[in-house]
């Protein structure tokens, strides 16, 4: 049976344009801060079984070598990572760093993401708005692509939103063919790509945001995709623009890069907040 696999997830990154680094994000801002929240959506695309299936055994691995450390074991991070596997917003080095050395061998998915910038933090319900129709007009792109397929099976990642939610969704970007719709909690190795490619994306946004506000600005701000990358010759990405080589929001998108087929930003999708 051919089965292409999209798992999908939303997250939010807050950015202070006044202060890089701000010491404040996360709590309350300052009265000199000037915030700005990136919401988004993602999705890693396997387009085959055996992409899923050899991308969870490699990152089995990696896992076991991690739980496998006696110099962490003790890591407040460790029981978190133990029973749900890894998150982007709350793995430090010792547990992303081992995943991103083994993506940097090359990755069997794409990744897509669409987001948008505001300057006020969203109610619970206006962000539920905001990223269902993300992801509808995310999906509504990809659909129509794989319909060739004999099934699409679109996993979100489970929140406290029911299923029908992402039937909504689903129906509204006409598949063409049929789908399985579910939601499962953090712990699965694909869908942790997902987690991973978007929030790499939205970070490298906000840093970006932070460095540059030049309006005209000559250099490029949107993270690039595949087709756009330049290599080094001795094979390495190169990615032109304001964050250097020590910047970690750089070196995370450098490893998703290679694997992201579109990244979009949407401020249209703004317009439509109730």
């Amino acid at each position: 049976m051919s089965v292409v696999s999209m798992k999908l997830d939303e997250s939010v990154v807050n950015v202070c344009l006044a202060h890089q680094r701000c010491p404040q994000i996360g709590r309350t801002p300052s009265v000199d801060c000037d915030w700005r929240w990136i919401y988004g959506v993602g999705v890693a695309v396997y387009e085959s079984i055996e992409d899923l299936l050899e991308l969870r055994q490699r990152l089995s691995v990696v896992r076991e070598g991690i739980l496998a450390r006696t110099g962490i074991e003790d890591a407040p991070r460790m029981p978190g990572f133990r029973a749900h596997g890894w998150h982007a917003t709350k793995d430090g080095p010792e547990f992303a760093e081992p995943l991103l050395n083994e993506l940097d061998r090359g990755a069997t998915f794409k990744g897509h993401v669409r987001f948008i910038v505001t300057a006020i933090a969203l109610t619970s319900t206006q962000k539920d708005q905001v990223f269902d129709s993300l992801f509808i007009e995310l999906l509504r792109v990809l659909m129509p692509r794989y319909r060739a397929h004999e099934l699409i099976d679109i996993v979100f990642e489970a929140d406290q939103s029911p299923l029908s939610r992402y039937e909504a969704i689903i129906a509204q970007t006409r598949p063409g063919t049929d789908v399985a719709v579910g939601t499962e909690p953090k712990g699965d190795s694909g869908l942790a790509m997902a987690d991973y490619l978007l929030y790499a994306t939205l970070k490298y946004v906000a840093r970006v945001m932070e460095c540059c506000q030049l309006e005209g600005c000559e250099v490029p701000h949107n993270p690039p995709e595949a087709n756009s990358v330049d290599y080094s010759p001795e094979g390495g990405v190169e990615l032109a623009g304001h964050l250097t080589g020590g910047d970690h929001a750089l070196r995370m998108y450098k490893t998703f890069v290679r694997n992201m087929s579109s990244v979009i930003e949407l401020p249209g999708v703004v317009g439509r907040i109730k």
